[in-house]
């Protein structure tokens, strides 16, 4: 059994693009995993008199609100220990970015249940990737458990989505005659609030740093402070070496309509990172 927590980052339009994180976990290692997380926040917690309800990566990165009296470079220790963490432990990191340009230049109309939604198309783009990897594992128990960050307005569409996927999306994982639809997932997607799963703040910060990376690096956004670009960058460098492979995340050479699409509408920065 396998576990994956999503979180996004780059929602508002003025963001060149949205990242998309899945922190992809085995089920027998779950629970040391969430003790992990626990114990980093406890030290965190320590930083404060007040109470931390959830790490913020943008918030940790760029020293805002309660973080700016925070001095730099604890900052920098605490991120760059939670990128080694999923090295050390080998956990896999899903990635799904959609430039917002080039989402509103392609013609989409091929894939009309996610076509004018980034949100939705990055959730469906991280559950097809999980479905592509998986299935091809040796000895694989074959279920996957989906949470994402919640959302109100589009968790039930999102479940609904992966319960009943167009056909559309079978060209991706190369969906056999008699196999189920999606069958390495279990159900559907599941809302969880971020405060309640400390994973999903990995994935949160995870999103930002890979969000910052593609910023700095292709939309020649500025740094919001001196060293910014070489945290990022060798954070980046980290969680690139985790990613699922690259012809799961963003298949070169298919004939699927699907895989050609996320390709075109996929950041060159993020699309060129090699795991």
């Amino acid at each position: 059994m396998k576990v994956c927590y999503v979180d996004e980052s780059g929602n508002d339009s003025s963001d060149p693009c949205l990242v998309m994180v899945g922190v992809v976990v085995d089920g027998h290692r779950l629970h040391r995993a969430r003790e992990e997380f626990g114990e980093i926040f406890d030290q965190i917690q320590g930083l404060f008199q007040e109470n931390l309800k959830e790490l913020k990566g943008a918030k940790i990165i760029l020293g805002r609100d309660r973080w700016h009296n925070v001095d730099a470079k604890t900052r920098e220790n605490i991120v760059m220990s939670l990128c080694r963490w999923v090295a050390d432990r080998k956990h896999h990191i899903a990635l799904a970015a959609i430039d917002r340009y080039q989402f509103g230049q392609i013609d989409g109309s091929t894939f009309p249940q996610v076509a004018d939604d980034l949100w939705m198309a990055a959730c469906l783009h991280i559950a097809l990737q999980l479905q592509k990897h998986h299935q091809g594992k040796a000895k694989n128990k074959g279920r996957t458990f989906l949470f994402v960050d919640e959302n109100k307005q589009k968790a039930d569409k999102l479940s609904e989505l992966l319960f009943d996927p167009p056909a559309w999306t079978d060209d991706y994982y190369g969906r056999r005659k008699k196999q189920a639809k999606l069958d390495q997932l279990i159900d559907s997607a599941f809302a969880v609030k971020s405060h309640h799963a400390g994973l999903v703040q990995v994935a949160d910060l995870y999103a930002f740093i890979l969000r910052r990376y593609a910023e700095l690096c292709e939309y020649r956004h500025s740094e919001m402070w001196h060293g910014e670009k070489s945290l990022v960058a060798e954070c980046t460098n980290i969680l690139a070496n985790r990613l699922l492979p690259k012809p799961t995340r963003w298949p070169a050479n298919t004939k699927a309509p699907c895989c050609k699409w996320y390709n075109q509408i996929a950041p060159q920065s993020l699309l060129a990172l090699s795991s």
